[in-house]
């Protein structure tokens, strides 16, 4: 076996692809692994590189084998280095490569722009100037195109993330893999991942600006708003109902995904809804006409303008919207511990004398002992009762606040109601046999207080 064979070539005058031949072996017959095949290796390098000028016309011969003793006088090329250790664990520095590469600058950036625009009709383009490559060049030569792709696909705008994924697939970068950096450097990787995330930050957006363009109904008035110049948000804002809730909706559902795209929005209605600002809301214009049309009814004289009609209707619009409104404008410490132990007397008395008049009520109605059950209605009536206080009775607000919640829980469980059942039909049938009961038991709490009023002397 002759020099060329042992490389593996024909017989060249090319003494580039003669070392290249070298470095690919020598992968293979390491010196510390493979002693006698690094030898022989060698020896056919130094018999190849001698005969190159003659190798068309010289015949095949038998490389003479090289003494021991004259080891190291071998006469290496002058761009490869003499291993000084042949028992280490590191594999010689076998020669320079050239990375020059295969391909202008401006093709791979057009490939990379193609790419991205029409990805699927150019991935041939990408399969042949790989191929080109891994044919021609060497191994720095080869792992310098990876690494420009990279950075020409990390620089085009509108790079998609499947798009890095069959790039990655097709070239074999192992971008997904625990060891994915022997190709493409961690620094690449991120800026591909920056640059797919601009991409996607930019699809939402202009995603965006379509809904707030054409969507209509509250949903579309929401996003204008969000999306406009106003200096300051305007004063009808608090009269549409819900409105406000449905902006806090839309910018919690952005900042989840995308809350890069946060700073895009007016910034006057972003420090609008941070101040939590006192609106209409579809709740509060339903538990309104709720209540309304209950006292309408269930007032025996008199109607809403009557001294118990104006009183109930304060107690109404007290528990359900202005303590709040005043609990939020006290600046001082010392009038919200006031408001708080008032407020906590008054809901606490409003909660015992509305338990005992329901039961007081079903005393006056029950059969006489002995007969049926009637016996044992207060017992059934104060196990309902406890029931109600315990489910509208909160544990998570302070103590002195407990029972205004209870009393404000109680007034909105007709909206809390049609929450549960999801506004569906069946929830407003309900509602409605609530609302007939409410009617009921008010008219006869109230017909109660008012013989209880007149029995006083």
């Amino acid at each position: 076996m002759n020099g060329w064979q042992v490389l593996g070539i024909e017989p060249t005058s090319d003494e580039s692809l003669i070392r290249r031949a070298y470095a690919r072996l020598l992968k293979i017959h390491r010196p510390d692994s493979d002693p006698q095949g690094y030898q022989q290796l060698r020896e056919a390098f130094d018999w190849a590189k001698n005969h190159a000028g003659a190798a068309e016309a010289e015949p095949y011969a038998q490389p003479q084998p090289v003494a021991e003793s004259q080891d190291s006088a071998i006469d290496w090329p002058e761009d490869i280095a003499e291993p000084q250790d042949e028992s280490s664990h590191t594999v010689p520095q076998s020669y320079a490569f050239s990375v020059m590469p295969l391909y202008s600058e401006q093709e791979i950036a057009e490939l990379a722009a193609a790419l991205v625009e029409k990805s699927a009709q150019n991935f041939p383009a990408l399969q042949r100037l790989h191929q080109r490559v891994s044919e021609e060049g060497n191994l720095l030569q080869q792992q310098q195109f990876h690494q420009d792709l990279a950075a020409a696909l990390a620089e085009q705008p509108g790079l998609q993330d499947w798009l890095v994924e069959q790039v990655s697939e097709r070239l074999g970068w192992q971008l997904e893999s625990y060891n994915s950096g022997h190709l493409i450097p961690e620094a690449l990787q991120r800026a591909l991942d920056e640059r797919v995330r601009a991409t996607e930050v930019e699809k939402a957006w202009q995603k965006l600006m379509a809904e707030q363009r054409h969507a209509g109904g509250q949903s579309g008035l929401a996003l204008k708003l969000l999306c406009s110049d106003r200096a300051a948000a305007p004063f009808w804002i608090r009269l549409v109902p819900g409105l406000l809730d449905k902006m806090s909706q839309q910018v919690n559902q952005l900042w989840s995904p995308f809350p890069e795209l946060i700073d895009r929005l007016n910034p006057a209605m972003l420090d609008f809804l941070r101040e939590r600002p006192r609106a209409l809301s579809w709740q509060g214009v339903f538990l309104l006409v709720f209540w309304g049309v209950v006292l309408k009814w269930a007032l025996p004289q008199g109607g809403l303008l009557s001294p118990i009609g104006l009183a109930i209707s304060g107690v109404v619009i007290y528990s359900l919207w202005l303590y709040d409104l005043m609990l939020s404008s006290l600046r001082r410490s010392w009038l919200m511990k006031l408001l708080l132990v008032l407020d906590s007397l008054f809901c606490s008395l409003l909660l015992l004398a509305l338990f005992v008049g329901v039961l007081m009520l079903a005393s006056g109605v029950a059969p006489p002992k002995g007969e049926s059950i009637g016996g044992l209605l207060p017992v059934f009536i104060i196990a309902i009762e406890l029931l109600v206080l315990w489910s509208v009775w909160s544990k998570a607000v302070p103590g002195l606040r407990r029972p205004g919640v209870a009393v404000a829980r109680l007034l909105s469980s007709p909206w809390r109601l049609l929450k549960v059942l999801d506004f569906e039909t069946i929830g407003f049938v309900l509602v409605s046999v609530y609302s007939m009961f409410c009617t009921v038991l008010l008219n006869k709490l109230l017909n109660q207080l008012l013989a209880f009023i007149a029995w006083l002397p």
